[in-house]
C-alpha cells in the first residue's frame, strides 16, 4: 500500500532554530502509513514548487506551524497557494497563534482546521479522520468549519512526552541549520510546558501550567545517538524552563559525563531555581559542559516582580549571578520595561540593576524589550477589560512585533530614546575588552555610570557600520 504524504511547512522568519514543533508532530506519525515531508521557508527561496511536488504524491494534508507576527504573512500566502492548487487537500494550522486565536484563524477562507496546544496526538487523530472521511465533531484539541460556521472543540489534556517517540532529525537538513546558526549546534527540546504563572506570559494559557520532561536516561541516549550522527559541538535546550526539576538536571549532567559527550550546552533557568540548585549540581553541570544559561529577570524592582507574579525575589537574581561567576558560566538576561502603570522611577531602578549585573561579568548579556500586550494572561485580560484594542484578524497580527525597539504604548518618546541609548552603551561598556574598542568602551562606561546619553554619535556610527539584527 502506497503511503500518504503529509507536508509540514515552517514559514519564513528571521530566527534560525530547527523546526522542533514540526519534528515533534512529524516524528509521532506512523512511518509505515505516512510519508512526512518537512519544508522550511527559511531554507528555500521558492518553497512552493517543493510543496506542490510533494502534495501531488498522495497528499493527504498540508499543515503549518505559525508564530504570531511576521511568520503569519508567509504562512498565509503559502496556504492560499496550496488551497488554490489543491482544493481537496485540507490546510491545517497549528502552533502558538492558532492555539490562542482559533476563531480568528479559521475566519480565513483557505484554512480548514486548527490544532490547539500540544499537537502530537491531536494531529495523528486528525489524519485518521481525514483518511476515513469522518467529521471532526468531538475531536479534542481542534477547531474547524462546518456549513460556514466555526466550531471549536474542547482542549486536549496535555500528555507526558516520555510516551512519544524520539524526534526523527532525518526529516530536516540538520547541517543547513548549523550553517545558519554559525556553529555546529543541535537544537533539542527535553520538556514541554511551564508550571509558573507569570502574568505577562501566554504559557499558562497554552499548557494550563502543566510540565513534562524526558528522563535523563532518554536524553543521554538520544543526544549520544545524535552526536554520533551529526558530530555537533553544542546542544541548545529549547525548553521553556529546563531547570524545573533539579534531580532531573543532575541526572542529565551525569549522563553527559558518563558518556563523555564532547559538547557544551545551554539551558533556561529561573533565578529562584538557581538559588535552590545545590552546589554539587552546579559543579556537575559545569563538568558536563554547561556553557550558558538564560534568565528572565523581567524587572529590577520587587514591586514590579510581585505585580507581574514572577514569584522571585530581586536578590535571587544576584545570588544566581554570583553562582555563575563562581562556575565560570555566561548568562543571557531578558528584561521588560514599559508595563502599563510602570513608573519612571521603576524603569530607572531596573536600568541600575542592569548596570550592577553587567559590572559583575563581561559574560553577562542583558537584552531589554518593551512590553507588548499579548492575550492569554492576567495583564492582557485586564487591559482588554479596560478597552485596550488588540490586533484583530491575521493581517493585523502579522504586523505584531514583540521586539520592536522603537515603540511602546506606555512610554514617552523621550523615555524610549533614553532606553535605546542605554541599550547600546551598556552592551559596549561591559563587553569583553579589546584593544580596538578600548576607548569606545571607556566612553560607554562613563555615559552609563553618569546617565549621559545626549548626542550618541558612537551609536550612530556603530549602527552605520553594523546594522542591528532583526529579531522577529
Amino acid at each position: 500500500m502506497q503511503k500518504q504524504t503529509v507536508v509540514l511547512y515552517n514559514p519564513k522568519a528571521v530566527f534560525y532554530t530547527m523546526p522542533l514543533a514540526l519534528l515533534a508532530v512529524g516524528s509521532y506519525l506512523d512511518p509505515r502509513k505516512y510519508n512526512v515531508v518537512i519544508i522550511d521557508g527559511r531554507l528555500e527561496d521558492y518553497p512552493l514548487p517543493k510543496i506542490f511536488e510533494a502534495l501531488q504524491e498522495k497528499g493527504i494534508c498540508f499543515a503549518v506551524t505559525v508564530l504570531t507576527g511576521g511568520p503569519i504573512k508567509d504562512a498565509l500566502a503559502v496556504s492560499k497557494a496550496v488551497k488554490q492548487r489543491f482544493s481537496n487537500i485540507p490546510v491545517v494550522w497549528g502552533g502558538w497563534h492558532p492555539s490562542l486565536f482559533p476563531g480568528e484563524t479559521l475566519a480565513e477562507e483557505c484554512i480548514d482546521v486548527v490544532v490547539k496546544g500540544q499537537g502530537e496526538v491531536t494531529f495523528a487523530k486528525l489524519l485518521e479522520r481525514f483518511e476515513a472521511a469522518q467529521p471532526l465533531a468531538g475531536l479534542n484539541g481542534t477547531g474547524y468549519k462546518e456549513n460556514g460556521q466555526v466550531v471549536i472543540n474542547a482542549d486536549r489534556h496535555m500528555e507526558d512526552i516520555n510516551a512519544f517517540p524520539p524526534f526523527n532529525y532525518e526529516l530536516v537538513d540538520v547541517p543547513a541549520y548549523m550553517r545558519l546558526s554559525g556553529r555546529k549546534q543541535l537544537d533539542y527540546v527535553s520538556s514541554q510546558g511551564c508550571r509558573f504563572r507569570c502574568a505577562f506570559c501566554a504559557d499558562p494559557a497554552m499548557y494550563k501550567r502543566g510540565w513534562h520532561g524526558y528522563s535523563p536516561e532518554r536524553i543521554g541516549n538520544e543526544i549520544e545517538m545524535l552526536w554520533r550522527q551529526y558530530q555537533f559541538e553544542h546542544v541548545h535546550f529549547q525548553d521553556e524552563t529546563f531547570f524545573t526539576n533539579a534531580k532531573r538536571v543532575q541526572g542529565v549532567a551525569e549522563e553527559f559525563i558518563r558518556r563523555q559527550l564532547p559538547v557544551s550546552w545551554f539551558g533556561t533557568m529561573r533565578a529562584d531555581q538557581g538559588v535552590r540548585l545545590p552546589d554539587h549540581i552546579w559543579e556537575l553541570c559545569k563538568q558536563s559542559g554547561l556553557e550558558k544559561i538564560m534568565i528572565g529577570m523581567e524587572s529590577g524592582t520587587q514591586h514590579m516582580l510581585d505585580w507581574m507574579q514572577k514569584d522571585i525575589k530581586l536578590e535571587h537574581i544576584f545570588e544566581t549571578a554570583a553562582q555563575c561567576i563562581r562556575y565560570d558560566l555566561a548568562i543571557n538576561f531578558s528584561v521588560i520595561v514599559g508595563f502599563p502603570g510602570e513608573t519612571a522611577e521603576s524603569i530607572t531602578a531596573t536600568l541600575e540593576v542592569i548596570k550592577r549585573l553587567r559590572r559583575m561579568s563581561s559574560d553577562f548579556v542583558v537584552n531589554i524589550f518593551y512590553y507588548k500586550p499579548y492575550p492569554g494572561n492576567k495583564i492582557a485580560d485586564e487591559l482588554s477589560a479596560g478597552g485596550y484594542r488588540f490586533p484583530r484578524g491575521l493581517e493585523e497580527w502579522s504586523n505584531f512585533d514583540y521586539v520592536d525597539s522603537g515603540k511602546s504604548d506606555w512610554l514617552t518618546d523621550e523615555q524610549v530614546t533614553r532606553i535605546e541609548a542605554f541599550k547600546f552603551y551598556q552592551q559596549l561598556a561591559w563587553s569583553k575588552p579589546t584593544m580596538r574598542k578600548y576607548l569606545f568602551q571607556h566612553v560607554a562606561r562613563l555615559r552609563c555610570n553618569n546617565d549621559l546619553y545626549a548626542l550618541p554619535l558612537e551609536k550612530q556610527l556603530a549602527r552605520l557600520l553594523r546594522p542591528a539584527k532583526q529579531m522577529s
